[in-house]
């Protein structure tokens, strides 16, 4: 069975993911296209807690040794760019079905 960790890590890759997209394709165009800074306002301070949720969960998992270096780096650089987190996710739940 695969660690609880791993499976939380999938999770929130595709929650921290969804955050992203919502701030950058909802939030930001409102605030400047609409005159609605409120969106981002809500919208951001939601996606970094998520994003330091994401970020602390990838280092309690590399620090278990439940994921190797280099995809921890490569999850990292995916947090970072909008729809790259489908990917993040697709590749921690082939590092879950390894466990099977």
């Amino acid at each position: 069975m695969a660690p609880w960790s791993l499976r939380h890590l999938s999770i929130m890759a595709l929650v921290e993911a969804g955050s992203l997209i919502a701030l950058f394709l909802i939030a930001m165009p409102l605030k400047y296209m609409a005159d609605l800074p409120i969106a981002v306002k809500i919208v951001g301070p939601i996606h970094g807690a998520l994003f330091i949720w994401t970020l602390g969960m990838l280092l309690f998992v590399l620090a278990k040794r439940e994921l190797p270096p280099l995809k921890g780096l490569l999850f990292f650089i995916a947090m970072l760019v909008p729809f790259a987190g489908i990917w993040s996710h697709s590749m921690i739940d082939k590092r879950i079905a390894e466990y099977k």
